[in-house]
């Protein structure tokens, strides 16, 4: 690993730049060289690959995806540290950095139609997953993904009926990708250091059938569906203050569907609760 992976070097760039870290940007900085290695190794990168990564920072694991990709496509927000990456990675020919917020960047016009783009990044914590399902809709170029997220979330995006942190995020990664979770890390390996554990995930896209709208659509379902987690399903889609159906009406696409009127979303997978869905 390069010399911006050792703690040392990271504090005395940020000194000398008069940088202090905001949490509330999610700006945690790896500065573990195995962490860092083991997501480049996952993200298996040839010189015909186009990486995307949000929240560079310093560039910690930038300069390794630049060492190995083709083109690196760096996403920053913090326009602080624009020139502090021009001082570390300013000889790297093939790395475009992009001021913005990747929430609003217009992120399919960064790359051409057919480019092959992988994801690669540490991800901050306080937009993961409005992030990566972002990607997944609006990003058909990217074939996949590997990122730290806190252990929490990583938790939700791989969890199954049955176990507590199955909710509505893991149907919808369910929906769109395949996700795997490849180590726990603990916050030692950050400067500054979160007060939770994290995880290192990949996550591949799946082919759906289903138009954007579709998926809009059923993600709003999965919303109500999920609102209350201890109600039954027929309860959670027709209560609130704007019910998604009327009783009658989720218990009959409950019974199409084969389930019992007392089910629970949280018993479903997500392949029924599409077909729920759909019955409605």
């Amino acid at each position: 690993m390069g010399e911006l992976a050792r703690p040392s070097v990271v504090a005395e760039i940020l000194e000398r730049h008069g940088l202090r870290l905001t949490r509330s940007l999610g700006q945690h900085f790896l500065v573990d060289g195995n962490v860092l290695a083991r997501m480049v190794e996952a993200a298996a990168l040839t010189s015909g690959d186009t990486v995307l990564e949000i929240g560079p920072g310093i560039g910690t694991l930038t300069e390794e995806l630049c060492a190995r990709a083709g083109r690196v496509v760096a996403v920053e927000m913090d326009a602080r540290l624009l020139s502090v990456l021009g001082e570390t990675l300013g000889s790297s020919t093939n790395l475009d950095l992009v001021e913005g917020d990747a929430m609003r960047v217009d992120l399919r016009g960064l790359f051409q139609p057919g480019e092959r783009v992988k994801v690669v990044s540490n991800l901050p914590y306080n937009v993961a997953t409005p992030l990566i399902l972002r990607l997944l809709r609006e990003l058909p170029q990217a074939e996949s993904m590997v990122v730290t997220v806190q252990r929490e979330l990583a938790d939700r995006y791989t969890a199954r009926p049955g176990h507590p942190a199955y909710g509505g995020v893991s149907a919808k990664m369910l929906l769109l990708s395949e996700v795997s979770r490849l180590a726990y890390i603990p916050p030692t390996v950050f400067m500054p250091p979160p007060r939770v554990e994290s995880a290192v995930l990949r996550i591949a896209r799946k082919d759906t059938a289903m138009s954007a709208a579709e998926v809009e659509s059923f993600f709003l379902f999965l919303n109500a569906s999920f609102a209350s987690r201890r109600k039954m399903l027929v309860n959670a889609l027709s209560s609130g203050r704007v019910p998604y159906c009327s009783r009658a009406n989720a218990e009959d696409a409950l019974v199409a569907a084969g389930f019992p009127p007392g089910v629970r979303a949280e018993e479903l997978t997500c392949e029924e609760l599409l077909s729920v869905y759909r019955r409605l």
